[in-house]
């Protein structure tokens, strides 16, 4: 681990330090957040020049608190509209803090679909993206032939009844590595690492007026949430077979799928690290513990 020498003061930039750079000033700490968001009223986690993201609110509550040009790094980027309740990001600030007078500074200085959740100091190595081991997602939907008029941008209104039972019959092909292709979409860039990825934990649960799907994975792909629960929609419509989920995996192509569910019912539920935040050990669902 490379050592720079120590900032000299509090308005020094930090945004060329951190694991990224494999570059850490002296004394200077690194700290895991934990945050909730709403994100209707978001263009998703990720700063975009003349729009509102989640991370540029994070960014501006450190600025608030005098910890000038610090970069905020997401275990992953949430698309406009996505929800969360357990992301995860990791900072470099320049001095210490008590980790809950941290927490409390920074959520008087956030807007009120957005709070820190907890702050737990880091080795100088973490990075909240390349040491998770996993994640964890929900996708709900509110089932019913009466437009939901409250809450109507926390789930996808399925207009039409379905089959929970079909859906769980097909979505049980899912478990396990496999290549996900077909539920990809492209991201607009070569992906390093293909299109394999495994698939720990799917369920189906019913829920009063709706069902969730929720699924645990070492790794996801552009829109693959989305994509399944559009897939398996197609299922509890009856307009195939429980079958067909597996025709579809095996098929590798994304125009063989159903189609995108929209955004504002997925929730990013829970980021999975080891418990002492390593990059290499325990596997995600077993003794892994989620910030």
């Amino acid at each position: 681990m490379a050592l720079a020498p120590p900032l000299k003061r509090a308005g020094d930039s930090l945004r060329d330090y951190g694991p990224d750079a494999g570059l850490y000033p002296a004394g200077v700490p690194t700290y895991l957040l934990t945050i909730a968001y709403e994100g209707t009223r978001y263009h998703g986690w990720q700063r975009q020049a003349g729009l509102p993201t989640v991370q540029e609110q994070l960014e501006n509550a450190f600025e608030a608190i005098d910890c000038k040009n610090v970069h905020v790094e997401g275990a992953g980027r949430t698309d406009t509209g996505v929800h969360a309740l357990g992301q995860c990001a990791h900072v470099v600030v320049p001095r210490a803090f008590a980790e809950e007078r941290l927490r409390l500074a920074l959520n008087a200085n956030l807007p009120e679909d957005i709070a820190v959740l907890a702050v737990r100091e880091a080795p100088a190595e973490f990075h909240a993206r390349f040491h998770a081991r996993g994640k964890r997602y929900a996708y709900r939907c509110l089932v019913g032939g009466a437009r939901p008029a409250i809450g109507r941008h926390l789930y996808h209104w399925v207009r039409r009844p379905v089959d929970l039972a079909a859906m769980r019959q097909a979505a049980s092909c899912l478990r396990g590595t496999h290549d996900f292709a077909s539920f990809a979409t492209n991201p607009g860039y070569a992906r390093t690492r293909g299109t394999v990825r495994t698939l720990e934990h799917v369920h189906l649960v019913d829920r009063p007026r709706g069902f969730d799907f929720a699924v645990q994975g070492t790794g996801f792909l552009y829109n693959m949430v989305r994509n399944l629960v559009g897939s398996l929609l197609e299922v509890g419509y009856g307009n195939q077979s429980p079958g067909w989920i597996r025709e579809v995996l095996s098929a590798r192509d994304r125009t063989a799928a159903g189609p995108t569910a929209p955004p504002h019912g997925l929730y990013l539920l829970r980021v999975l690290y080891a418990r002492d935040l390593s990059p290499a050990g325990v596997e995600p669902g077993q003794d892994a513990a989620g910030a």
